[in-house]
């Protein structure tokens, strides 16, 4: 089974202000003594705030990258993106900026991005869809104000189970503001929470890390700076005062740290506030607001005149009855310049974490989820890093030259279009589609009409075909003309079959293509994208019933079209029955099958015969075939027969929701594949991206 150390991970919380920036602060740190390049990402931004977990992680370790970099999707163009073309648009968008991190960092650390609006509109939790998609196990803080163990073990189990019926992987799970006792019973009694298959741990509450500062309350409500030096926006709040009564009795009941808001017309109270503040008899407030109309200038320039500031004024002009109740309902932050904040955080994840329970677990080895967003996505990367011209003979559908627009625009093969130029730009402005960057093949040129057919009658006389007949054929049948296109070399690659069966779109290739050397018989297979792996079926559209000899090829030729695409060929080669327990001609004829493609492949895990069951379920398979490392872990399902095959997928797809891509057709010389009548613009989009990765050098 391949499995891969852990390239990323995604810090998420289950409500806002939970204290996710805690998490993250520790685990960075602890990953940079196990990964060179690290990079952040958010996912989901606000388009209109600052990102100052974002600026206080780069600042605090160093980071090279630039906010850009690590922004992903904005909330409004998420919205769009949901409502108009639904929740794939938006993953393919997250997903194309993760992946360009990955290619030039060792290890990704995503942030979470609490946007309620979004989790109900989707019925989800869009994090954990996101953590999914991104093959990121999640780490995950919630908060348990006041609660007991019993709270605690019965809000970690549901909030697991939440994540996993999404279909995400866990890392860890972290409960935040717990009481002291409860945080340092886990402590004590850590090995009770081994149980667990990811590691839960409980951090108790902090005064320091729940001080607002003023810098959180002047980015969420109106305030303006007027007096004061830049530290002093880090003072810490610990409490507001009304100032409604005389500079006396304020004084006499002020408390250290209080942040005071009054009417501007109190310059009494606030001459009095400085006075205190200044003197080693009085009690320092951490800052003074002014509210309604602007201040005096009398009042600022006496402060500007001060050697030294010792409360921060500030001046909004909304009501301090206003300001006051909004401010209690501001969450804390860790800003760059708060070092006090920054090392508490480190100092709690230090002293209630388990490192080394958390570095064992990066070190192990997982298999990597791939979903069906992030499986289209890498095809487009793939074709893209060797364009390929791919032909496209079907012009007459209008979801053809849809899928057309939207591959060159976004630059993932070349394309060839048979049909008259003429025709084509006249059904290309009435859909609104730019097609400019397409060439086109026109089979009314009566020159070209003719080298076909030579090429044709060529590859086709030992078959009875006369010059008049290839000139026939040729003429008359769009998708001959088109395979003979690829055939002379003006392609690299033929999708069809929106508009016509699969045996017009595979014969021509089967007759002038041909299979490829080594290979006596072409097949096909179904790329099957569950909600969390890639699965890939064979044959299930062109063999009717193979011999044993063409089981082997068929799962020969699967094998390297699963390695071309990424996945890891583990072979099941499918029967009703498993190992030694079943006989008969068909249980025979797998097993035979299965000798050869060992003798072939020795290098291959493959287990076979074997049943469905046993094959992609661990729990059957440690029954059935204990000791075969593919039971239970299959990637390929090589079926016995096209009925079998052709049934199996389709049920599969039916049943489960999975999107099952194809046909792929394999064998051939050049790739030629086939569509789906009812096929949809992003059905022909992968088929059309798959065909050029096909096309491209092994290797690439």
């Amino acid at each position: 089974m391949k499995e891969s150390r852990i390239e990323a991970l995604y810090v998420t919380s289950r409500e806002s202000g939970a204290g996710s920036m805690i998490l993250a602060l520790g685990l960075m740190e602890l990953l940079r003594r196990h990964y060179g390049r690290i990079a952040l990402y958010r996912p989901l931004v606000f388009r209109h705030k600052p990102d100052s977990d974002a600026e206080t992680l780069l600042a605090t370790f160093g980071l090279s990258q630039s906010l850009e970099e690590i922004r992903g999707v904005d909330e409004e163009t998420a919205e769009r993106l949901l409502a108009e073309e639904g929740i794939e648009a938006l993953l393919e968008r997250v997903l194309e900026g993760y992946e360009a991190l990955r290619e030039r960092y060792d290890f990704v650390l995503c942030l979470g991005s609490r946007i309620e609006a979004l989790n109900r509109s989707l019925g989800m939790d869009l994090n954990v869809e996101l953590a999914k998609n991104l093959s990121a196990p999640v780490a995950g803080v919630f908060s348990m104000e006041d609660q007991s163990l019993e709270d605690l073990e019965e809000s970690a189990a549901l909030w697991s189970r939440a994540i996993r019926q999404q279909g995400a992987e866990i890392f860890l799970l972290c409960a935040n503001h717990c009481v002291p006792e409860l945080a340092e019973r886990t402590l004590r009694e850590r090995e009770a929470f081994d149980r667990y298959d990811f590691h839960l741990f409980c951090l108790p509450r902090s005064r320091e890390l729940e001080r607002l500062t003023i810098t959180d309350l002047m980015e969420n409500l109106p305030l303006e700076w007027l007096a004061g030096e830049e530290r002093q926006k880090e003072n810490a709040i610990d409490g507001f005062r009304l100032g409604s009564m005389g500079p006396g009795r304020l004084l006499e009941e002020l408390r250290p740290h209080e942040f005071i808001a009054t009417s501007s017309d109190r310059s009494d109270l606030a001459a009095g506030v400085m006075l205190s503040a200044l003197s080693t008899a009085g009690t320092l407030g951490s800052g003074l607001l002014l509210c309604g109309k602007r201040p005096a200038e009398t009042l600022i320039r006496l402060l500007e005149g001060l050697d030294e500031i010792p409360v921060p004024l500030l001046y909004s002009s909304r009501h301090e009855h206003e300001l006051i109740p909004k401010a209690l309902e501001i969450k804390p932050t860790i800003r760059p310049g708060n070092r006090r904040k920054i090392d508490t955080a480190l100092g709690l994840f230090v002293e209630y974490a388990d490192r080394r329970r958390i570095e064992e677990r990066l070190d192990t080895m997982r298999q990597e989820i791939i979903t069906p967003t992030m499986f289209r996505l890498r095809l487009f990367e793939r074709a893209r890093s060797d364009l390929k011209t791919i032909i496209l003979p079907e012009i007459e559908d209008d979801r053809i030259l849809t899928a057309a627009d939207r591959l060159l625009r976004r630059k993932v093969v070349n394309l060839l279009l048979v049909g008259g130029r003429e025709e084509i730009a006249r059904r290309a402005k009435k859909l609104g589609l730019d097609l400019s960057e397409a060439r086109i093949l026109d089979p009314g040129n009566e020159p070209l009409k003719e080298r076909f057919a030579e090429l044709y009658y060529e590859c086709r006389k030992a078959k009875g075909v006369t010059r008049e007949i290839a000139m026939d054929r040729v003429g008359a049948n769009k998708t001959l003309f088109a395979t003979m296109a690829l055939y002379d070399g003006r392609g690299d690659g033929l999708v069809s079959g929106a508009i016509h069966s699969t045996r017009d779109t595979i014969s021509p290739a089967l007759q002038v293509i041909k299979t490829a050397e080594g290979y006596p018989l072409a097949s096909s297979c179904f790329f099957m994208c569950l909600p969390t792996r890639v699965l890939v079926y064979a044959d299930c559209a062109v063999n009717l019933d193979p011999t044993a000899q063409e089981l082997a090829v068929i799962a020969q030729e699967t094998v390297e079209t699963a390695e071309k695409f990424g996945i890891e060929p583990r072979v099941a080669m499918l029967s009703y029955s498993t190992g030694e327990s079943g006989k008969g001609a068909d249980v025979e004829k797998v097993r035979k099958a299965t000798e050869i493609l060992m003798s072939k492949r020795p290098d291959l895990p493959v287990a076979g015969p074997i049943q469905y069951d046993a094959a992609i379920d661990p729990a059957v398979a440690r029954i059935k075939m204990p000791d075969n490392p593919v039971a239970g872990h299959a990637t390929i399902f090589i079926f016995p027969d096209l009925d079998t095959g052709n049934i199996a997928y389709k049920a599969v797809q039916r049943s489960s929701g999975a999107v099952a891509v194809g046909p792929v057709m394999q064998g051939l010389r050049k790739p030629v594949n086939d569509l789906s009548r009812g096929c949809t613009v992003d059905d022909i989009i992968d088929t059309v991206a798959i065909t050029a990765i096909q096309a491209q050098e092994p290797g690439r």
